[in-house]
């Protein structure tokens, strides 16, 4: 029995000898595997890096040309401002001069209205003083 016990024994060792050399052997060709999808992972990454770098770069230039469009107009809307509060001025004052304008216009017509009167009234006079000058004469 003692016999039968050793040789189970000595079969198992050898059947996890056997086994382990299996393994060993596969993960070996794993390994072997794993470099090779490492190297050619690697061979790829690095052009993709280089234009991921590139990509970066474009992205930073588009990025502070952004903002100096932006910077631009808001200078732009700054003078647009300007501009509208100048022609505010400019309407207000413009608004002022056509009242005094008008105001002068008035006067004027009002001034004419009453020479006109005054001028009718002396040529009315005057020919009545002259018919009546003329009626005595004769």
């Amino acid at each position: 029995m003692n016999t039968i016990f050793l040789g189970l024994i000595v079969l198992g060792f050898i059947a996890g000898v056997i086994i382990f050399i299996v393994v060993m052997i596969e993960l070996k060709g794993a390994i072997k595997e794993l470099k090779e999808l490492i190297r050619t992972t690697e061979k790829s990454i690095k052009p993709t890096l280089a234009e991921f770098q590139g990509t970066l770069k474009s992205l930073r230039n588009f990025t502070d040309n952004i903002n100096e469009v932006a910077e631009d107009v808001r200078d732009f809307s700054n003078s647009i401002k300007g501009v509208s509060e100048s022609v505010k001025g400019t309407s207000e004052n413009v608004r002022r001069v056509s009242e005094m304008v008008g105001d002068v216009s008035l006067l004027a017509r009002a001034e004419a209205s009453g020479m006109k009167a005054g001028i009718r009234v002396g040529l009315q006079t005057f020919l009545k003083n002259l018919l009546k000058q003329h009626k005595d004469d004769q």
